[in-house]
């Protein structure tokens, strides 16, 4: 009895040993914090309890929180402390500084599926990654994409055909297959025929990692990998990136046969050069890139050029049906374009799409009111000066895009749906941070005008084609939103279709 006593004693003086050592380390974030507004915190988990839920309650928490306290606001994660800023000068030095250029150490979860791409990968690596690939994205070897974009796109609106007069449908499965024929061609260089022989597995195997990624990142009782691999969210994981690595590593593996043959090896393979065909030259010309590497930046880009467009385009073609002046004011400019061949087989072409500016301005103001990412993670290396305050080291800054495109302070009438807050005398007008859907400083996404350039080509085939229309006008505050990492509609995104006439 004594002997196991004093093991309880031992075991209890241990642990308020842990303890103090452990604040005694977190002393200098606990006095930096109290400076700040925020929630109260428990003690061990901090304001985790506030973010149970689904990803739709996980979002709606992080509004209010952004609604409730001025920016830079407080919280805890666990042990970890966060500010929370939504200011468009705040944004800029965050954005800008190198003392901000780490992703937060949350993104290590999706590494099992991304590794270290440019999504996730240190600062140390993503500086040499990134000018390596970035003369992969210049205007000669985008404008080669432009044929992909509108075939692709043109097969799109014949698999629609079906639902011309009829109910309102889901518009996103349409326009996933779309965009993931369009990144398979461009960054792989493969036609994955999704939307003809209609395999939806990689979407939602990509649907499913992004949700578990997100779901892990504010459930602090996942964040331990012992934990996590033995729930059936990880089982999940783990099934969904053995498919998605095995189709990547399998085209990789026989394009590196090609290369070194000379013969054509992967059937259903199109002349052009793909975003891996060039990664693979820089690697025949000395600058390594190990297949994993490989894999890693291909997945990446696949990832980051399907369900990030795809998720635009469909809130678009949402905006379309729910406005009929500005569906029509888009259809007009085409027609200024095309003429009397409007509604024929005319090939969209790069010259093209620098005369939609008003659809540019559509798809702009789309992305204002549903930013691809509503909220952005860093880690704070140094301590952060942002005007009034510091962020102190070893915090990390969370990026309320959302907030702050919907903030009445920078737009108006936030949720008036108006293209032409886009004209160049308005934006001049604006804080040129105020308005950042693709993140901003030198982490941006390298992808812009690749997404733009899609984007519109799509949406302009469908409108040649296409009237979009609502049985019901959804009110803007009405769409219900969650955060996958990417922000998607609660609700499936459903519309009309009837043809257009000549």
């Amino acid at each position: 009895m004594a002997v196991a006593l004093l093991l309880i004693k031992t075991i209890g003086v241990l642990g308020l040993f842990s303890l103090l050592v452990f604040y005694l380390k977190k002393i200098r974030l606990y006095r930096a914090a109290a400076k700040f507004p925020g929630p109260p915190a428990l003690p061990f988990i901090g304001n985790a309890h506030a973010f149970v839920g689904s990803t739709e309650d996980i979002l709606k928490k992080t509004t209010e929180l952004y609604d409730m306290y001025p920016s830079p606001l407080r919280f805890w994660l666990g042990s970890r402390l966060f500010f929370g800023v939504c200011e468009p000068e705040q944004l800029k030095i965050v954005f800008t500084s190198p003392k901000t250029i780490e992703k937060e150490d949350l993104y290590k979860f999706a590494r099992p599926w991304l590794g270290t791409g440019l999504f996730t990968a240190p600062a140390s690596k993503w500086r040499v990654h990134r000018k390596l690939i970035l003369p992969t994205f210049n205007p000669r070897i985008l404008e080669s994409f432009v044929e992909v974009f509108a075939q692709q796109s043109d097969i799109m609106v014949r698999q629609m055909k079906v639902e011309i007069d009829g109910d309102e449908f889901d518009v996103f499965n349409y326009i996933s297959l779309c965009t993931l024929d369009i990144i398979c061609e461009t960054a792989m260089g493969v036609t994955m025929k999704a939307q003809t022989e209609g395999d939806p597995t990689y979407v939602e195997s990509a649907k499913k990692i992004f949700e578990i990624f997100y779901t892990r990142m504010f459930k602090v009782w996942l964040h331990p990998d012992i934990i996590f691999n033995n729930t059936q969210l990880g089982k999940d994981q783990r099934k969904c990136i053995e498919y998605l690595h095995g189709l990547t590593n399998d085209v990789i593996k026989k394009k590196k046969q090609e290369m070194e043959s000379g013969h054509q090896i992967i059937e259903n393979t199109k002349p052009r050069k793909a975003f891996l065909d060039f990664l693979m030259e820089l690697s025949h010309e000395g600058t390594k890139f190990t297949d994993e590497e490989l894999r890693e930046e291909v997945d990446t880009m696949m990832i980051a050029g399907n369900d990030t467009t795809a998720s635009v385009n469909a809130f678009v073609m949402l905006m379309l049906g729910n406005f009929p002046d500005v569906q029509e004011r888009c259809y007009q400019e085409l027609v200024t374009i095309y003429g009397d061949n409007i509604n024929n087989e005319t090939t969209i072409t790069h010259e093209d799409l620098h005369k939609m500016e008003y659809l540019e301005r559509t798809i702009k103001e789309t992305l204002r009111l549903f930013p691809v990412g509503p909220v952005l993670v860093r880690h704070v290396s140094e301590d952060l000066d942002i005007g009034d305050q510091v962020l102190p080291r070893d915090s990390s800054v969370v990026i309320g895009i959302l907030k702050m495109h919907r903030n009445e302070k920078y737009w108006p009438e936030p949720l008036k749906f108006d293209p032409d807050r886009f004209l160049p005398e308005e934006v001049a007008k604006r804080h040129p941070y105020s308005f950042v859907p693709f993140s901003a400083g030198p982490r941006n996404c390298i992808g812009v005008r690749y997404a733009m350039m899609a984007m519109k080509t799509l949406i302009a085939t469908v409108l040649r084609h296409y009237v979009i229309k609502k049985d019901r006008i959804v009110e803007i505050e009405d769409i219900k939103l969650k955060a996958d990492v990417m922000l998607k509609p609660v609700e499936p995104i459903s519309v009309k279709i009837e043809r257009r006439k000549s």
